[in-house]
């Protein structure tokens, strides 16, 4: 059975899947969002463990929202609410008490005068060093990558653009910048910071989510675009939405659907149709076939080329370098129902309570760290891994 012609499908109703459906909707363009589930939202879900036991499925923060989404869709209109607690995170479980990084960065240098002399005088300037690195980081992913092969005016005025925002820098910046890219976290803020408790909680958005441990090159540029976009500076964000992530899907739901967008949920896409020169649309496991000019997957790489394209289309090559992208999870979260907030020592009271409102770390030194991801490493759970929790 085939229904009728859309101009676009989009598979998938994760966050991405319904911004992406949202503008084209905005842009005029007939836009189908297809999703597998009963609801959309896909990590940024909310689930129910146990009676009246709501919890965020997955991702438990939404401060990557881009601001710039949030104005444009008028998320707000659509009933998204904001909270970002003054605490953004604190580390417990070392042998020097917590640790917290307050969203005003004098908070944070007075509470770190009693860890470090030299760390609570650098932390505001290395603060805003980490904003200013993140923001420039942020414009170049905000950027279309340039076709150089087109002698095309657009290219060139992207370059000027890219080169103008690099010049705006100071020149020591402009020079970090660079530098920081392929270091590893660990040595950047070996070079800023003297704590090794301050640096192991730091080094974690270097790490989160990677099977990487805090001395491998590249980590300083994964904790440099967790702060791109962002207000959370060198602490990283701590943005929660009122009734969980899933009530951000529900407000992306409602701007796709005022967008025009028809969002189908039950809807598994089985297949992406081709004739060899263009797609024609998609196929659904109920059989429906629906037809489209252009398909747009919010789905990962590996699943949408290996799972949704005929193999013929996607040629031999392709086809090799898809079945040899690995994908080993290295990231587990476990959701438990609290009769109230857990105690750790050196946090009691209400100033304990207010410390607890943001992330918690449990990340007491480097070599904790190190130590956990060479089991990922070989293959094995960590029997002391890092942890973070709200």
């Amino acid at each position: 059975m085939t229904t009728r012609r859309w101009d676009a499908i989009v598979v998938g109703g994760g966050h991405n899947g319904l911004v992406c459906a949202t503008y084209l909707g905005r842009a005029g363009v007939r836009t189908l969002l297809l999703e597998r589930r009963d609801s959309v939202g896909g990590a940024i879900g909310t689930a129910e463990i146990a009676p009246a036991a709501r919890v965020p499925a997955l991702a438990h923060t939404v401060g990557r929202l881009t601001a710039s989404v949030a104005r444009d869709l008028d998320l707000s209109g659509h009933g998204l609410r904001l909270v970002q607690p003054a605490a953004l995170v604190t580390s417990v479980g070392g042998d020097g008490g917590p640790i917290t990084l307050w969203s005003d960065a004098d908070r944070t240098s007075v509470g770190l005068a009693a860890l470090s002399a030299h760390d609570a005088a650098a932390w505001s300037p290395f603060d805003a060093e980490v904003r200013a690195l993140a923001s420039t980081l942020w414009r170049l992913l905000l950027m279309t990558p340039p076709d150089v092969k087109q002698a095309h005016p657009d290219v060139l005025v992207s370059g000027l653009r890219l080169g103008w925002r690099y010049r705006r820098l100071e020149a020591r910046l402009a020079r970090e910048f660079t530098r920081m890219l392929p270091m590893s976290i660990a040595d950047y803020l070996e070079d800023n910071l003297r704590s090794d408790a301050l640096r192991a909680m730091l080094a974690t958005r270097g790490i989160r989510y990677t099977s990487m441990g805090p001395h491998m090159a590249g980590t300083a540029a994964v904790m440099l675009t967790d702060s791109a976009g962002n207000d959370g500076g060198a602490a990283g964000e701590s943005v929660y939405a009122r009734g969980g992530p899933g009530a951000l899907a529900a407000a992306l739901a409602g701007a796709a659907r005022k967008a025009g967008v028809e969002i189908r949920t039950g809807a598994e896409v089985v297949a992406i149709r081709d004739d060899h020169a263009a797609v024609t649309g998609v196929a659904l496991s109920d059989g429906e076939e629906i037809e489209a000019r252009v398909v747009i997957s919010g789905l990962d790489p590996r699943t949408t080329l290996a799972g949704l394209v005929d193999p013929e289309t996607l040629g031999p090559e392709l086809g090799w370098e898809v079945d040899n992208l690995r994908q080993r999870g290295v990231t587990a979260k476990v959701d438990l129902a609290l009769s109230g907030l857990p105690t750790f020592e050196g946090l009691a009271g209400d100033d304990g309570a207010l410390r607890l409102r943001g992330r918690i770390v449990v990340a007491p030194s480097m070599r904790y760290l190190d130590r956990a991801a060479d089991a990922a490493k070989y293959g094995r759970i960590s029997e002391a891994p890092w942890l973070e929790a709200t």
